[in-house]
């Protein structure tokens, strides 16, 4: 059912659709993390729509999910993780990092992985990512996100 929910969105977004995006992408990393192994194209859509949405407050569920299985921490693109903009998501994470275990732990890896792509020149062409992102997920929008 999510899978078929989220082709749906994906082919026509939103901005009032971020919060079932958000859920429909708890609900599939929650899956994933229970089978302990996998990664579905659902997930890696779900993950591109709510970057697509450009909100630094989704920075930890984004992590979540890539940090949901091994197949996810090796195969989701940290692009998707600076679509807020990387000092947006750089001041985010700085600020959770103070919050209360586990989300200070999860923000100081997921600020680690941000500089880690940084140094690697991994996002030295997010405009050109962005484009092949949104065709590759099928994410059409409709009206700003």
């Amino acid at each position: 059912m999510r899978a078929a929910v989220t082709a749906l969105l994906a082919a026509s977004l939103r901005p009032m659709d971020r919060p079932i995006v958000r859920e429909l992408l708890e609900q599939e990393v929650a899956a994933h993390e229970a089978a302990g192994s996998g990664a579905s194209e659902t997930l890696y859509t779900l993950v591109a729509a709510v970057a697509r949405y450009a909100d630094p407050d989704d920075t930890l569920l984004l992590w979540r999910a890539r940090q949901a299985t091994p197949e996810t921490r090796a195969g989701m693109d940290i692009e998707q993780f600076a679509r807020a903009g990387v000092e947006r998501v750089r001041r985010r994470l700085n600020t959770l990092a103070h919050a209360p275990e586990p989300r200070a732990r999860d923000a100081r890896q997921a600020l680690a992985w941000l500089e880690s792509g940084l140094a690697s020149g991994a996002l030295d062409d997010l405009p050109g990512y962005f484009a092949w992102a949104d065709e590759r997920f099928g994410l059409h929008i409709s009206g700003p996100t």
